[in-house]
């Protein structure tokens, strides 16, 4: 049941942080204060593996510092794969980092395949370490 309660919150933190992200990247772009949000359904079962990459990495005795690189590393295998078979099945990924950020005007510099970037290290990052406590938090319920 434990894991049952991790891959539901998960799913949800997940939706809600990408709604609140793209909302929060469409007013800077357009300044419309509907403050409008997107998601796919594709990322539901995205986000309902990430509970496997805590699993898995929770077996590692190693300082924050060291974990939330490893999270990091997840994370980025996880965009990585499930990107190339949404795109292998369907023939385009829902996301896209070989375009230019319509908000900044610039490209993804770090884009691999268009898959993953590196721009997006320091928040895989961040999201790992306090996804652990959040991961330990779902289990204990």
């Amino acid at each position: 049941m434990a894991l049952i309660h991790a891959i539901i919150g998960f799913i949800l933190v997940g939706i809600t942080l990408e709604v609140f992200w793209t909302s929060v990247l469409d007013f800077i772009k357009s300044k419309n204060p509907r403050l409008t949000g997107v998601t796919y359904l594709w990322m539901f079962p995205i986000y309902a593996l990430v509970p496997f990459i805590y699993i898995l990495l929770s077996q590692f005795q190693a300082n924050i510092f060291l974990k939330g690189i490893l999270y990091m590393l997840g994370f980025y295998i996880l965009e990585f794969v499930s990107g190339f078979l949404i795109r292998k099945a369907v023939g385009k990924s829902p996301w896209n980092y070989n375009r230019t950020i319509k908000i900044f005007g610039k490209r993804y510099k770090t884009s691999f395949n268009g898959l993953i970037c590196l721009e997006y290290a320091p928040i895989w990052y961040l999201y790992g370490i306090l996804g652990e406590y959040y991961f330990k938090y779902l289990i204990g319920l």
